[in-house]
This record gives C-alpha cells, structure tokens and sequence, in this order.
C-alpha cells in the first residue's frame, strides 16, 4: 500500500460507526485464526444491520451460536447469522478459511490445498467452490470506451464423472478432432482498455448465445473489436453497436495502435496458461474457474487472504 493510500484508508476511519471501529481493532490486534474469520464475518452486517430473509431492519441480537452472533427478525420471526444467505454459510471448520484463502491467493491445487488446510481433498475441493461461487457471477455491469471480444475453446471435460459418454483421457488430453468440433467448449471474453472483463461458457456459437452474455452491457458509446466470426458480426449488426471488423494479421497491431484485439487474446493466453496446474476442468465447473482469473486481472486488486473471504461473502468491491 503506497502513501497516498494508506491516508485514504486513515481518513475513512472517521465515518466507522462504533461496532466497526471493534471489529477493526481485533482484526489489528492479531488474534487467532478463528477469531479473525468470525470479525471478517461479522463485518458483513455492520454497516448495515437487516434480516436475511425479509430484509427488515427490526432486528435484534439473539444469542450466539457457533462463535456468531445470531439475530431475530421481529417482522418475519425468523433467526439467521453474518452467513445466513451467502455462498459459506454452513460450512464449518472456520479456524481453516484464511489458509483456504491463501491457497486461492497463490492458485494451488486441489490436493496442495488440502495439505495446507489439514482437510480431505473432497473438503478442499467443495470449499474451493463455495469460495468462488460468489466470484463467478461478479461481472461488470457494462464494458467503457473501446472494447475487445472473441471466442476461445477449452476441450469438454467430464471430470468427476463416474459414467462417461466417451473413453477416458489423462491429465486434460487432446481433441480428436482437428480445429473446432463439438468436443470444443467455446468461451466468449469482452474486455475493455481500463481492463474490465465479462465472460462466459457459451451454450453454442450462435448470435443469440453472444446476445444473452452482452446484450445491456454495449451499447452506442462503445466500439466493439472483433475479429468477424459470424456470432459477433450478428450481434453488433441487430444491437447497432459501433465496431471495427479486425482481419487475421500477425501485424494489425503495429497497423493500427487503436483498434486490435489483442489484450482479449493475451487475455485468452494467461486464461489458458494459468489453467494448465489444473490438469484438466470440469466444464460444468469452468464458470467459477473463469470468475477465479478474473479476480487476478482486476485492475488494482487487493489479493490478501482476507479480502478472499471478504468477497467469497458476496463483497466484491472488496477485490478492487
């Protein structure tokens, strides 16, 4: 954290309200594990105290249970916690999280994680996802300025499955097929120059496919690159959104410094290179594998074990 930074961060204690200011002091004063999940926890709630359920603010404390304090809603009369409709709630052994986090922090594996949280691999593997559950469907609302999207392949996966429709392959394998088939699983990636990304699995390489992941998201005051596959063509044209039709070269970048796509396609090789430790991924997981990366690629992210678990509670901005 550099100097400016951190007086933005001495300032902004001014505006903290009673509760927050404790919550902070434990988290400084270095306590255990547990005690340092259940204060992240516990923060989720105190800037804004309503039920889970109705979203009231006729709450009250209601005894503890677990090492969180619960609370009882006087409209709706049901009880919940900090985690009560987030993607960890129940999930138990909470002195584990931050190692969860760090492993998330550094990209390990399943069986790495699961070392380094004292957990069976099964374990590390569910938590894992309930993890980045929350980070798969943070997206940007809308892309600014000028704008790249193309389409990569992974190979569909089966992985996990006790019954396959096809034999086997190790450690990801190849396709059989030569160029695209349908073995491949595209993948749409749209980003723009200030590095906001939005992605997603595509059902097929249909234009409404393209439409049901960008539509809302450009519009008139954008000016998508694309590289002319019959997709995106469709979807520019029926959304009227200004585009640049970039042809195959190895030097359009150094033709033009403006319009290109190549931040998607470098994007698309990091994607791919990071993927490799994995061995192989499931297709039906893919989404929160491309919300992990995504995570990495924020401009100026915060990567620290605890903003983890800050934006695996649903905090994304968190990771900004």
């Amino acid at each position: 954290m550099n100097r400016d930074e951190f007086e933005n961060l001495i300032a902004l204690i001014d505006d903290l309200s009673q509760e927050q200011r404790d919550l902070l002091r434990k988290a400084l004063e270095g306590e255990n594990d547990f005690e340092h999940v259940v204060s992240i926890i516990e923060s989720r709630l105190a800037a804004k105290r309503e039920c889970a359920h109705c979203h009231s603010g006729n709450v009250k404390k209601w005894g503890k249970s677990r090492g969180l304090q619960r609370y009882r809603c006087y409209d709706c009369g049901k009880t919940f916690n900090s985690l009560t409709d987030s993607p960890l709630a129940f999930l138990r052994k909470k002195d584990r999280w931050l190692k969860m986090a760090s492993s998330l922090k550094e990209g390990l594996s399943v069986r790495k994680t699961a070392a380094r949280c004292g957990v069976s691999v099964s374990t590390a593997f569910r938590w894992r996802h309930r993890f980045l559950r929350a980070a798969a469907s943070d997206k940007p609302v809308k892309l600014e300025g000028i704008a790249e999207a193309d389409e990569t392949y992974f190979l569909e996966s089966f992985k996990g499955h006790r019954q396959l429709p096809r034999p086997s392959r190790k450690r990801g394998g190849k396709a059989k097929k030569r160029g695209l088939s349908s073995e491949q699983i595209p993948v749409l990636v749209a980003r723009d120059r200030q590095g906001a990304v939005i992605d997603a699995v595509l059902q097929d390489q249909s234009k409404a496919a393209v439409k049901k992941v960008l539509s809302g998201r450009l519009g008139r005051d954008n000016i998508l690159c694309i590289d002319g596959g019959n997709a995106l063509w469709g979807f520019v044209n029926d959304e009227e959104i200004p585009f640049k039709l970039i042809l195959a070269d190895k030097h359009v970048h150094e033709k033009d410094s403006i319009f290109h796509i190549q931040n998607v396609n470098g994007y698309h090789h990091r994607l791919k290179s990071w993927m490799v430790r994995f061995n192989g991924v499931a297709t039906k997981y893919l989404p929160n594998y491309l919300g992990w990366r995504r995570v990495y690629e924020r401009p100026h992210a915060v990567l620290t074990p605890t903003a983890w678990i800050q934006a695996a509670l649903g905090r994304y901005q968190h990771l900004m």
